[in-house]
């Protein structure tokens, strides 16, 4: 009975994939003062928990960071501001709150255990979203370039 439990049990260990505990996304709102979520998003971004996000929307969220924090000048709450500023700064940060969602998705690791051929001990493999996309990405690829390649035949010549 020992022996079927530990079976089961170490099977079951072996398929398993286990996301680690990550920090929240950080999001923009309309409540919290402005200088305080520049602050927060700067941080996140220097600290490396989105460290999947592009180099080309990191410089879309410190552009958009940048044009909010002009268009706040020396207000700090976004009622403060009229109406039009307070629209162009909401769709600001929307943007930055998009773009971050998406990196920090992204940047999640995920850790699969599996037992090697011969071996009862379990190893584990930690990824992110990302790296295992484009690994499965590259797989696909190099699948197709060896079909492709297998069924090239060059015209014979007399």
């Amino acid at each position: 009975m020992y022996r079927i439990t530990m079976i089961a049990l170490l099977l079951g260990l072996a398929g398993t994939a286990a996301a680690r505990p990550g920090k929240a996304v950080v999001q923009m709102d309309r409540q919290t003062p402005v200088a305080e979520q520049v602050r927060q998003v700067e941080q996140a971004l220097d600290d490396g928990d989105y460290s999947e996000i592009s180099a080309d929307d990191r410089t879309a969220v410190r552009e958009a960071l940048a044009r909010i924090t002009a268009r706040m000048g020396s207000h700090q709450d976004l009622q403060e501001l009229p109406p039009q500023v307070q629209g162009e700064v909401f769709n600001d940060q929307e943007r930055i709150n998009t773009v971050l969602t998406r990196a920090h998705d992204d940047s999640r690791q995920i850790c699969q255990y599996t037992r090697g051929t011969g071996s009862n001990m379990p190893r584990s493999r930690c990824l992110s979203v990302a790296e295992r996309r484009r690994i499965a990405e590259k797989g696909k690829a190099l699948l197709n370039d060896q079909r492709t390649f297998n069924n090239f035949n060059p015209a014979t010549s007399h």
